[in-house]
């Protein structure tokens, strides 16, 4: 009986502090509720969630071979990454949330770095929520990809220095990316 108690009572803790990360990054300003997507009947519908403990924990595995990626990774609150294949019955619906979620964006003062519309029916905007010159706290990227059928929406939250991802986009090669004052050529 004592045993059920415990197992009980440390699930219950379990659940408190899973659900309080969760809470904890959805009221992070860099947050975006990206709203209900809807998968193509047979296309693809891929949602990727990371909050507290797993990014905690990636930032372990990576610490030994790069700790400046380490570093960063400890720095996130949460990475949601949703891909929604696209077809007859959803495009028109995905497109129209892709164009919402970019005003909201901009009506909230998130400042667009990257826009992209290729010949090859790509439509792609990123935005950033910076706190002054210190952190980046929200990234947000949108892509509409009519070549491979699909939308694309990641959501970044922490508090990310500029700093970290010029040495980051140095160590992944992103030649002539200048964030935070390095270029990373």
């Amino acid at each position: 009986m004592k045993t059920n108690i415990r197992s009980l009572s440390s699930l219950a803790l379990l659940t408190v502090i899973l659900v309080s990360a969760g809470v904890a990054a959805e009221n992070a300003p860099g947050f975006v509720d990206f709203g209900s997507l809807t998968a193509a009947d047979k296309g693809e519908y891929v949602e990727v969630k990371l909050d507290g403990f797993m990014l905690r924990l990636a930032a372990k595995f990576v610490r030994h071979e790069d700790p400046a990626t380490a570093d960063l990774i400890a720095n996130l609150k949460s990475v949601r990454v949703n891909v929604v294949g696209l077809d007859a019955a959803n495009r028109i619906a995905t497109t129209e949330r892709v164009a919402s979620v970019r005003k909201q964006l901009e009506a909230k003062g998130w400042e667009q770095i990257v826009t992209v519309h290729g010949k090859r029916a790509e439509d792609v905007a990123i935005y950033i929520k910076h706190r002054g010159d210190d952190a980046i706290e929200g990234l947000v990227v949108t892509v509409i990809d009519g070549r491979k059928n699909e939308a694309v929406f990641v959501n970044i939250v922490g508090d990310i220095k500029p700093d970290q991802l010029a040495d980051l986009a140095k160590h992944l090669h992103l030649d002539h990316l200048n964030l935070g004052g390095k270029t990373t050529t």
